[in-house]
């Protein structure tokens, strides 16, 4: 790094917190460096190795001084899913602002990228002032200090500069390409439809029937089979209304009867079978100490506890013996973190919030999620998973895709706009951490068709997930050729397209083919005549 503060070396000021430190640990009157640490640097990255420091540890502090003036601009990722409450932007330089991950700081000709590699056993944040970079890692287990019993490998940091006047895209593009050693990725591109954004839970075999003939004919001439992704609205005991109840024990109700025989409808028909579920919520016998919280009409389930991992691999296992070929899982960040979990600034929400202690106080965080996605992709064998309401750094190496976004809309296209648009701006990280989902194209009477068409396009056309919500018998003969034309893109998965002015537009219109000659442009804000600004999630 000749241009930017180099994070590869020893750092200029550390601060640390266990459960013994005063709560203003960052104020140098009562600095304590509690936390036993090294930061080894190596030849291209520096481990931040955590030990056992008498008292549980709860944050590291490391600071690395020198001159940031010349950044105008700064890109952060988020936590979690990204869209209009958490956007993924460029923004002017702004001290307190928590920077998920990673981050990209631009001067005038030059990009410096700052972040750590994937899988990390700590939440792990930066700071980009003119005076400096910050590195701050959350070792967390709920909302208490961990007691380790051994030392941990919080995080490996690495860094990256950028030619003079490379384009922005493709430098994040390359960095991302370092954070991850090891993808996991589909064998196969993921297209086809997820039943959520027409059926809002709805649904039956019946219906699924229906629906599934509807993309097998929309898919006429591919070489790959479509997806029919059952979603929210198979379980047993869902309900509806104020208060509704969307958790297991994940058997079928009556409107589906089997779903084994569901699965087996979907695969006669010509399309693979994907399920929905939300693992960590759940009535019925829990044992009393693998519970964490009664919410939500029912208890969630405490992700540290032996019970609730082998519970969830279990249910997926099951899933699969069914004959599913894709298994979605959702909610898990909200039912372990809480509603409101996924904002930035959620380490010090964390720090004021103390009612979520852990069975096992022995792991972070980080940790702890981890080893629940590990179940899920353990029950799951060698099927796709897709992450939804997931941790995206944790996620990167286990699961094969990723949901990007907050929710589409069958209801507004705002929300498509502002959420599904944005997590655009993650392209980079598609096959080099994982397939990015965007969410659905969401097609019916309340919704602009054409600009659901371009939606589903654009997917189609950057080789991300291709995925639609359509209402039955909706689209005109002419929209169902498109779709078809959308789908061959989609299922052929060549010449992606890239980001055109990445670092300009948090909400990216114009796509650039590898080969830099074609360009395609789109207008995500002709619903409204610019953004529409009194909304709410379902209308």
């Amino acid at each position: 790094m000749t241009k930017f503060v180099s994070v590869l070396r020893k750092p200029d000021a550390v601060y640390s917190a266990t459960e013994q430190s005063p709560f203003r640990f960052e104020e140098k009157a009562s600095a304590t460096n509690d936390v036993k640490y090294d930061y080894v640097v190596g030849k291209n990255s520096a481990k931040v190795i955590v030990y056992p420091s008498g008292s549980p540890v709860k944050f590291l502090k490391l600071r690395f001084n020198g001159d940031m003036r010349h950044v105008e601009a700064v890109m952060g990722d988020q936590w979690e899913r990204c869209g209009v409450d958490y956007p993924i932007e460029w923004r002017s330089v702004c001290a307190g602002r928590v920077l998920p991950w990673f981050c990209y700081a631009k001067s005038k000709d030059f990009i410096a990228c700052y972040g750590v590699k994937t899988g990390p056993d700590a939440f792990v944040s930066w700071q980009i002032d003119p005076h400096g970079v910050t590195l701050f890692i959350n070792l967390l287990s709920g909302n208490n200090g961990t007691d380790l019993l051994e030392p941990i490998v919080a995080c490996e940091v690495v860094q990256h500069e950028s030619l003079e006047g490379e384009d922005a895209f493709f430098v994040a593009k390359r960095f991302a390409k370092i954070m991850c050693d090891n993808p996991v990725l589909p064998s196969s591109p993921i297209f086809g439809v997820n039943n959520w954004y027409w059926a809002y839970g709805k649904i039956s075999r019946e219906s699924v029937k229906q629906e599934t003939e509807q993309i097998v004919r929309l898919c006429d001439g591919v070489k790959n089979r479509p997806y029919m992704i059952i979603d929210d609205g198979w379980e047993l005991n869902r309900t509806f209304g104020k208060g509704a109840y969307l958790g297991g024990p994940w058997l079928p109700n009556a409107k589906f009867g089997s779903m084994q025989a569901t699965a087996e409808d979907i695969h006669a028909k010509g399309a693979k079978a994907g399920l929905w579920f939300r693992p960590l919520l759940r009535i019925g016998d829990i044992p009393e100490d693998a519970k964490h919280e009664v919410t939500a009409g029912g208890v969630t389930l405490d992700l540290t506890h032996p019970y609730t991992l082998e519970q969830i691999e279990s249910d997926v296992r099951n899933f699969r013996s069914w004959g599913f070929d894709l298994i979605k899982h959702d909610f898990s960040t909200f039912d372990t973190l809480g509603w409101g979990s996924i904002t930035p600034n959620f380490i010090n929400d964390k720090l004021t919030n103390t009612n979520r202690v852990c069975y096992d106080k022995t792991i972070t965080m980080a940790t702890a999620i981890k080893n629940l996605y590990k179940a899920i992709q353990r029950g799951a064998g060698d099927a796709d998973v897709i992450g939804c309401n997931t941790i995206s750094h944790l996620t990167a190496g286990i699961h094969s895709c990723y949901r990007a976004s907050g929710d589409t809309s069958g209801r507004s296209f705002e929300w498509t706009r502002s959420n599904g648009i944005n997590s655009m701006m993650r392209l980079p990280l598609n096959d080099t951490f994982y397939l990015v989902d965007p969410d659905c194209a969401c097609f019916t009477e309340r919704v602009d068709t054409s600009l659901n068409l371009d939606f589903l396009e654009m997917c189609a056309i950057t080789g991300v997930t291709t995925l639609a919500s359509i209402t039955p018998n909706i689209l005109t003969d002419k929209e169902e050729q498109r779709i078809n034309t959308i789908y061959q893109i989609a299922d052929k998965n060549k010449n992606r397209y890239s980001i055109k002015n990445y670092d300009k537009n948090s909400n990216p219109e114009i796509f650039v083919s590898e080969n830099g000659k074609d360009e395609k442009e789109y207008n995500w804000e002709s619903a409204y005549d610019g953004a529409r600004n009194i909304i709410s999630w379902l209308n």
